[in-house]
C-alpha cells in the first residue's frame, strides 16, 4: 500500500470491518473501492484520529461529556465531517465502523440487517438490529450538528 493506512479514512469511507484475509485485520470499503489494513479497526480509528491532532480516546471521552453518550460513542474524526458509529463495542471482533454516507437499511432478521449503498453499488450485512443502527445514526448526525455549531 503506497499511502499510510489511516490516511484511508476519509470522506469516502462507507464502513471499516475486521478481516482476517492475506494477513490483515481490517477491511475498508470506500466509494473507490476496498483496500485491507494489517491494523485492527479500532487502530485504524485512532491513527485516523491522531491525523487531526486527537486521539480515539480523546475524542471518545470529548463525546461522552458533551453529549452523554456512554455505549457505544460514536466517533467525530476530523472537524471537516468525517464522523463514524460502532455497531458493537468498539473490541468486540464483529464491529463494524458505519460512516457518514448515505445508505438504506434492511431487516433481514430480528439482529441481522443489510446496508445498501445504492449510488456505489455496495452491500454488506452487519450483525445487530435495524433499530441499533438507526439509533447509532441518529446518535451520529446529534454529535454532526452539535459540534458544527460549536464551531460556528
Amino acid at each position: 500500500m503506497k499511502q499510510s493506512d489511516e490516511r484511508l479514512i476519509d470522506r469516502s469511507v462507507l464502513f471499516v470491518v475486521s478481516s482476517f484475509e492475506n494477513g490483515c485485520k481490517s477491511k475498508i470499503v470506500t466509494k473507490n473501492g476496498v483496500y485491507y489494513s494489517s491494523y485492527s479497526a479500532l487502530t485504524l480509528m485512532n491513527k485516523a484520529c491522531m491525523l487531526y491532532a486527537s486521539t480515539y480516546e480523546g475524542r471518545v471521552k470529548a463525546t461522552r461529556h458533551n453529549l452523554h453518550q456512554y455505549k457505544k460513542t460514536t466517533l467525530l474524526i476530523s472537524e471537516d465531517g468525517v464522523a463514524a458509529y460502532p455497531t458493537k463495542s468498539p473490541t468486540h471482533p464483529e464491529c463494524v465502523w458505519i460512516f457518514n454516507q448515505d445508505y438504506r437499511m434492511e431487516s433481514l432478521t430480528s439482529t441481522k440487517t443489510r446496508l445498501i449503498y445504492d449510488q456505489y453499488q455496495v452491500a454488506a450485512e452487519v450483525n445487530v438490529s435495524m433499530h441499533t443502527l438507526q439509533k447509532q445514526r441518529t446518535r451520529m448526525y446529534e454529535m454532526l450538528y452539535y459540534y458544527m455549531r460549536v464551531r460556528g
